[in-house]
């Protein structure tokens, strides 16, 4: 069971955590804690919540897929914020979310962990964590921000169709990890991050370190957004969050960050899709 008492006290003493977490939830179980954030966002309730389940009967990945969440062992939380920026800037917020995880992971269970370009981390091309984030607009106000981690800390059994491509702190390093540790210092390295968004240098900053720990870039991939599918390799992330893509042509063009994308890495002289 979460400490939910440690971690509430962690956020009241870290004066950069208080500064984005004012009020911790805890539940035994929810449909999904991005639902729950997005429910109280809609109803115009102030930000700065964690909310944190120990289990999920409706955990959401990105495009609806489901996120197997057993009870007891692993990490669901959402963050419900009110960030005062632009909307635009939003998907800044999904770089910094997956920086802030490698750093937990690289501290808390040492293990090869990287940021699978825009918001998965996987350990040996394997998923271990994810992030959805997800806005509803509110007429002319700043709008509300959820942002869903979902992250496979002790497990080791999993469904037939995610056991060749899901993975878990437990597996990826032999031992189990106290997951109240893992929260609280996954909380302050979300604060760190997401304060580090506050000046425009603070992006490129950003940029910067999610190059360095993402594994996407200078791999050949295929990208699916709502409009077609690119192959080609991936280059670099521009400053704006972007994927920059050669093609085949010689060409490069960019993914944006916002758009909803499925990567995955294929073989050099696959066929086109």
């Amino acid at each position: 069971m979460l400490d939910i008492d440690a971690i509430q006290a962690h956020c009241k003493q870290d004066p950069t955590v208080r500064e984005w977490v004012r009020e911790v939830l805890f539940f035994d179980c929810l449909r999904s804690t991005n639902r729950t954030a997005m429910e109280m966002a809609t109803i115009g309730m102030p930000g700065g919540v964690a909310i944190f389940a120990e289990s999920q009967t409706g955990g959401r990945g990105r495009l609806g897929r489901h996120w197997f969440s057993p009870a007891g062992i692993n990490l669901y939380l959402s963050l419900f914020l009110m960030p005062h920026q632009p909307a635009r800037t939003f998907p800044f917020f999904s770089l910094a979310t997956a920086v802030a995880l490698v750093q937990t992971i690289q501290k808390i269970a040492p293990c090869a962990a990287r940021i699978k370009w825009p918001n998965d981390i996987v350990i040996e091309n394997k998923k271990v964590a994810g992030i959805l984030l997800e806005s509803v607009t509110m007429g002319g106000q700043t709008p509300p921000l959820v942002i869903g981690i979902g992250m496979n800390v002790n497990g080791d059994d999993f469904p037939a169709a995610l056991s060749t491509t899901a993975t878990s702190l437990k597996i990826a390093t032999g031992n189990v990890v106290d997951r109240s540790d893992l929260a609280r210092e996954l909380l302050t390295a979300l604060s760190e991050q997401y304060r580090d968004l506050q000046g425009q240098d603070s992006f490129y900053r950003l940029i910067e370190r999610a190059r360095s720990l993402c594994q996407t870039l200078h791999q050949r991939v295929s990208v699916r957004t709502p409009r077609a599918t690119f192959e080609g390799w991936a280059e670099d992330i521009t400053s704006e969050g972007s994927l920059l893509l050669r093609m085949g042509d010689g060409r490069t063009r960019k993914i944006p960050l916002g758009d909803m994308v499925h990567l995955r890495e294929v073989n050099e002289n696959a066929p086109g899709h």
